[in-house]
């Protein structure tokens, strides 16, 4: 894991995703995301999965049948932003793209011994294990 001055890079490049779940609720969404690396990701709001960059036409949110492609995809590359969004890259060519500032999104990355990285209610929060909260 890496800081920089808007963003973490998240140091999960090369990790295979293993699972995906996906609970759909009344005006929500929830996705956990299992990484081989022993890192979770989990989202309560919008998440949107992308061909391609979110700004690509076509970026609609998925359903969770849609969201399975990611099984067996590799992280190319995992960002949290200080402003509270979250980008991925698979190896599948999928972008996963949470924006940061809704009060309905609450996003945790967690990778175990390392960090745990937070979003909710307007306020991004990276601890990290052995190390100083920044």
């Amino acid at each position: 894991m890496e800081e920089l001055v808007d963003r973490w890079i998240l140091g999960l490049r090369g990790s295979q995703v293993v699972s995906v779940s996906v609970s759909e609720g009344v005006g929500h969404q929830g996705l956990v995301l299992m990484l081989d690396c022993e890192a979770k990701l989990a989202v309560q709001g919008p998440a949107f999965l992308t061909y391609g960059a979110a700004s690509a036409p076509g970026a609609d949110l998925l359903s969770g049948e849609e969201w399975q492609a990611l099984v067996g995809a590799t992280v190319v590359s995992a960002i949290a932003f200080k402003s509270g969004a979250l980008r991925a890259v698979f190896s599948t060519g999928h972008h996963l793209n949470i924006k940061g500032g809704g009060p309905e999104s609450a996003v945790r990355v967690q990778k175990t011994d390392e960090f745990e990285w937070s979003y909710r209610g307007g306020t991004g929060v990276m601890k990290v294990f052995g190390a100083t909260t920044s």
